[in-house]
């Protein structure tokens, strides 16, 4: 072999391996679900969503999670927007003067049969919200799904099954709807970001929580909560889950943009059924005791619901939100157009797709986001 054949045969060797090893150029995104390893996040969502994009995008983007220690969720806001992380969970209430618009759902819980049914429609009404968008690019990041809860119950140190059970109380409340109607059931709300429960119930510095059932297992609260009072008080729909960073954004192709947002949408349909595998978990292995609470109690729950979507206008209105009634109309109406696209027996890849139909594949992702 003369020495030009024997180094042209080296050469294609090296690309061969090459080819093999994958992509060089393969970018990876630093994730922080911030809520610890057994959260549905860092268990299902972030995974889920990170296998897909990789898929999409034939290697060229990977992500990487950290899920606790590195970005607090009450810091998240600022981590996004100045690139400690490239991807994160933005909690609107935590930073509700910032997020006036995108938070306006936060103020109709009752609304929705569901997680997966109220989620949509809440990734569709901001991703089609010009003043949420602004927001968002006014903090220096892009949305791209959201996360609902499923129902929020009382997680409780003492058994409550009636009104009278709450006087007094000291409970964590996630939102300020939350926080309005622990006050005006003669409880005594806390603001409490969830990452702190454990250490806040084991001091004995709240009595309970509003919460959903699987944070006993996602925060390891079945140590310190022996009570579940099911009250079925709305979901919490304020978690913009999927949120990139526009540092991040301004790197990525339109292409690669549409890959992120499609893996996102099957991320968050992972992790809605890893929130309710989660809650039969906490039932098949009798954690806690349910409790079903007495009449008297629902219905305080149902005057104070319809008080409050009676007043939810005003309300918005005082935080910033202009024609906030026919914002709240626009948002009751995509809830009642998921719940129409939404079936029980829809597996999450399936709702997945449909999300990604329904929302992200009428998106630009040249303009989206900037």
């Amino acid at each position: 072999m003369t020495p030009r054949i024997a180094a042209i045969a080296f050469a294609c060797s090296i690309s061969t391996l090459a080819l093999a090893a994958g992509p060089a150029t393969a970018e990876t995104i630093r994730a922080t679900s911030a809520f610890g390893p057994n959260h549905a996040i860092a268990r299902d969502v972030y995974p889920t969503l990170f296998a897909k994009l990789a898929a999409l995008t034939d290697g060229r983007w990977e992500g990487t999670d950290t899920p606790s220690g590195l970005v607090a969720p009450n810091e998240m806001s600022t981590a996004l927007r100045d690139g400690v992380t490239d991807f994160g969970p933005l909690l609107m209430p935590y930073f509700i003067a910032e997020y006036p618009d995108s938070a306006l759902p936060t103020e109709l819980p009752m609304l929705g049969s569901s997680a997966q049914v109220v989620s949509s429609a809440v990734t569709e009404y901001i991703a089609t919200c010009a003043p949420c968008q602004a927001e968002f690019a006014r903090n220096g990041q892009v949305y791209l799904g959201q996360d609902t809860t499923p129902v929020y119950q009382m997680l409780t140190t003492r058994p409550v099954r009636t009104l009278a059970d709450m006087k007094g109380l000291k409970l964590r409340a996630g939102s300020p709807f939350y926080a309005a109607f622990i006050e005006a059931m003669g409880a005594v709300p806390v603001q409490i970001q969830s990452s702190d429960l454990f250490e806040s119930l084991s001091q004995g510095v709240i009595d309970g929580t509003f919460s959903s059932p699987h944070e006993i297992i996602a925060n390891r609260l079945g140590d310190v909560v022996g009570y579940v009072t099911e009250i079925d008080q709305g979901l919490f729909n304020g978690a913009a889950v999927t949120t990139a960073s526009q540092l991040l954004w301004m790197r990525m192709e339109p292409a690669d943009r549409h890959a992120l947002a499609t893996a996102s949408q099957y991320g968050l349909a992972a992790g809605a059924a890893g929130f309710d595998r989660q809650i039969a978990e906490v039932r098949d292995q009798k954690l806690v005791e349910f409790i079903e609470p007495d009449a008297e109690l629902v219905a305080a729950r149902d005057s104070f619901n319809a008080g409050r979507l009676s007043g939810a206008a005003a309300i918005l209105q005082s935080r910033g939100v202009d024609d906030a009634q026919a914002k709240i109309d626009r948002y009751a109406a995509l809830v009642e157009k998921w719940e129409g696209l939404v079936t029980p027996q829809m597996t999450p890849d399936e709702l997945g797709a449909l999300r990604d139909r329904e929302i992200w594949a009428k998106v630009d992702f040249a303009a989206y986001g900037q």
